[in-house]
Protein backbone atom coordinates (compact mmCIF):
# COMPACT_ATOMS: atom_id res chain seq x y z
CA UNK A 1 0.00 0.00 0.00
CA UNK A 2 1.38 3.28 -0.75
CA UNK A 3 1.90 6.10 1.65
CA UNK A 4 -1.22 8.41 1.63
CA UNK A 5 -1.91 12.33 3.28
CA UNK A 6 -5.11 13.99 3.43
CA UNK A 7 -5.52 17.38 4.79
CA UNK A 8 -8.37 18.88 5.76
CA UNK A 9 -9.59 22.13 7.00
CA UNK A 10 -12.51 21.98 9.71
CA UNK A 11 -16.21 22.70 8.53
CA UNK A 12 -17.82 26.31 8.72
CA UNK A 13 -17.80 27.95 12.28
CA UNK A 14 -19.65 30.40 13.53
CA UNK A 15 -17.96 33.86 15.01
CA UNK A 16 -16.81 33.56 18.85
CA UNK A 17 -19.44 35.08 21.20
CA UNK A 18 -18.53 37.78 23.75
CA UNK A 19 -15.87 36.14 25.91
CA UNK A 20 -15.63 33.08 23.93
CA UNK A 21 -12.00 32.31 22.74
CA UNK A 22 -11.28 31.49 19.02
CA UNK A 23 -9.94 27.95 20.25
CA UNK A 24 -13.43 26.89 21.69
CA UNK A 25 -15.87 28.35 18.42
CA UNK A 26 -18.31 25.43 17.03
CA UNK A 27 -19.40 24.60 13.52
CA UNK A 28 -22.67 25.91 12.47
CA UNK A 29 -25.75 23.78 11.29
CA UNK A 30 -23.67 24.21 7.57
CA UNK A 31 -20.60 22.58 9.07
CA UNK A 32 -22.44 20.15 10.71
CA UNK A 33 -24.24 18.98 7.54
CA UNK A 34 -21.08 19.75 4.85
CA UNK A 35 -18.39 17.09 7.00
CA UNK A 36 -20.52 14.13 6.46
CA UNK A 37 -21.11 14.86 2.92
CA UNK A 38 -17.32 15.18 2.72
CA UNK A 39 -16.96 11.85 4.55
CA UNK A 40 -19.46 9.98 2.14
CA UNK A 41 -17.27 11.21 -0.83
CA UNK A 42 -14.08 9.59 1.27
CA UNK A 43 -15.51 6.32 1.89
CA UNK A 44 -16.65 5.92 -1.72
CA UNK A 45 -13.20 7.22 -3.42
CA UNK A 46 -12.01 4.56 -0.80
CA UNK A 47 -9.59 6.99 1.55
CA UNK A 48 -10.18 6.05 5.25
CA UNK A 49 -7.32 7.04 7.68
CA UNK A 50 -5.73 4.90 9.60
CA UNK A 51 -4.88 7.59 12.10
CA UNK A 52 -5.82 11.07 12.43
CA UNK A 53 -4.06 14.26 13.56
CA UNK A 54 -6.47 16.54 15.39
CA UNK A 55 -6.29 20.01 16.37
CA UNK A 56 -6.62 20.85 19.97
CA UNK A 57 -9.33 22.86 18.47
CA UNK A 58 -13.39 22.25 19.61
CA UNK A 59 -14.31 23.13 15.51
CA UNK A 60 -11.68 20.57 14.50
CA UNK A 61 -12.16 17.94 16.94
CA UNK A 62 -16.61 18.86 16.12
CA UNK A 63 -15.47 18.48 12.48
CA UNK A 64 -13.55 14.93 13.64
CA UNK A 65 -16.16 13.57 15.07
CA UNK A 66 -18.97 14.31 12.29
CA UNK A 67 -16.37 11.92 9.97
CA UNK A 68 -16.58 9.15 12.09
CA UNK A 69 -13.12 7.88 11.87
CA UNK A 70 -10.55 6.43 14.13
CA UNK A 71 -8.41 6.42 15.94
CA UNK A 72 -7.06 9.99 16.49
CA UNK A 73 -4.98 12.07 18.36
CA UNK A 74 -5.16 15.13 19.50
CA UNK A 75 -2.50 17.42 18.34
CA UNK A 76 -2.26 20.93 20.22
CA UNK A 77 0.97 21.46 17.78
CA UNK A 78 -1.77 21.88 14.76
CA UNK A 79 -4.08 24.88 16.42
CA UNK A 80 -2.63 28.02 14.70
CA UNK A 81 0.42 25.71 13.06
CA UNK A 82 3.06 27.88 10.97
CA UNK A 83 4.64 25.82 8.24
CA UNK A 84 7.25 24.65 9.95
CA UNK A 85 4.92 23.46 12.44
CA UNK A 86 3.10 21.43 9.96
CA UNK A 87 6.03 19.85 7.60
CA UNK A 88 7.49 18.70 10.83
CA UNK A 89 4.00 17.20 11.71
CA UNK A 90 4.00 15.14 8.40
CA UNK A 91 7.28 14.14 8.47
CA UNK A 92 6.50 11.77 11.24
CA UNK A 93 3.69 10.16 9.05
CA UNK A 94 3.86 5.97 9.18
CA UNK A 95 4.79 4.87 5.81
CA UNK A 96 2.18 2.54 4.01
CA UNK A 97 -0.80 3.96 5.83
CA UNK A 98 -3.41 6.85 5.69
CA UNK A 99 -3.05 9.91 7.77
CA UNK A 100 -5.33 12.91 7.85
CA UNK A 101 -4.44 15.84 8.98
CA UNK A 102 -7.24 17.91 10.33
CA UNK A 103 -6.40 21.86 11.09
CA UNK A 104 -7.12 25.03 10.22
CA UNK A 105 -6.18 27.58 7.44
CA UNK A 106 -3.51 29.43 6.15
CA UNK A 107 -1.58 26.77 7.58
CA UNK A 108 -3.45 23.70 5.67
CA UNK A 109 -3.41 26.37 2.82
CA UNK A 110 0.38 26.54 2.75
CA UNK A 111 0.84 22.65 3.33
CA UNK A 112 -0.72 21.98 0.46
CA UNK A 113 0.99 24.83 -1.93
CA UNK A 114 4.23 23.55 -0.17
CA UNK A 115 3.51 19.93 -1.18
CA UNK A 116 2.66 20.03 -4.70
CA UNK A 117 3.50 23.86 -5.89
CA UNK A 118 0.26 25.37 -6.43
CA UNK A 119 -1.86 27.02 -4.38
CA UNK A 120 -5.34 25.46 -3.85
CA UNK A 121 -7.94 27.36 -1.71
CA UNK A 122 -8.99 25.40 0.61
CA UNK A 123 -12.96 26.58 2.17
CA UNK A 124 -14.12 24.91 5.12
CA UNK A 125 -14.64 20.94 5.10
CA UNK A 126 -12.13 20.84 1.76
CA UNK A 127 -10.22 17.62 1.76
CA UNK A 128 -7.25 17.75 -0.20
CA UNK A 129 -5.49 14.45 -1.40
CA UNK A 130 -1.82 13.07 -1.74
CA UNK A 131 0.14 10.02 -2.54
CA UNK A 132 3.65 9.43 -1.35
CA UNK A 133 5.84 9.11 -4.48
CA UNK A 134 9.78 8.48 -3.66
CA UNK A 135 10.77 11.37 -1.29
CA UNK A 136 7.67 13.50 -3.02
CA UNK A 137 4.37 14.05 -2.74
CA UNK A 138 1.72 13.88 -5.45
CA UNK A 139 -1.81 15.81 -5.46
CA UNK A 140 -4.41 12.91 -6.50
CA UNK A 141 -7.74 15.31 -5.69
CA UNK A 142 -9.18 18.52 -4.50
CA UNK A 143 -12.45 17.70 -2.55
CA UNK A 144 -14.64 21.22 -1.83
CA UNK A 145 -18.09 20.80 -0.43
CA UNK A 146 -19.51 22.59 -2.71
CA UNK A 147 -18.31 20.74 -5.63
CA UNK A 148 -19.47 17.64 -4.44
CA UNK A 149 -23.28 15.83 -6.00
Amino acid sequence: MATRLMIMRHATTGWATLGQSDHDRILTDHGRDETPRMAKTLQNLGWKPDICLVSSSMRTRETFSLLQFSPHVIKEEIYRASLETLMSVIEDIEEEKTTLVLGHNPGCEMLVATLCGAFHPMPPATCVLFIKDGESWQLEKVLRTSELN
